[in-house]
């Protein structure tokens, strides 16, 4: 979790800020895929939060294309604006389908 201009998102560790697609249907597999995914990259690896973080939803899994694990936040697959700098909310409300994840301050555990 991370702060931007938004207020509190969820971000990868590296301060990237992750995004829903509103054309995924939930536990289904990511449907940005091929030029799509060039510009919004599927986020994978393992799902965990930070040690100071706690979250409202769940993380998991999906297999994406070519059987790439992408992980889901309430059942939703998760991207990243490719080329976007840390903690940029740049790609909010893109085409009315770009979502990031808006967190409170109430989800860090210190």
């Amino acid at each position: 979790m991370q702060h931007s201009n938004l207020g509190w998102v969820m971000a990868k560790a590296n301060g990237q800020v992750v995004y829903t697609y509103a054309k995924d249907t939930k536990n289904g597999p990511p449907t940005c895929t091929g030029s799509c995914a060039s510009v919004w990259a599927p986020v994978t690896g393992v799902p965990k939060a930070g040690p100071a973080d706690t979250f409202p939803g769940s993380f998991g899994l999906v297999t994406g294309a070519g059987g790439t694990k992408v992980i889901t936040y309430n059942g939703y697959p998760l991207y990243t604006f490719v080329g976007a700098p840390p903690l940029s909310t740049k790609g909010n409300g893109i085409g009315g389908v770009w979502h990031v994840i808006i967190l409170s301050a109430s989800d860090i555990s210190a």
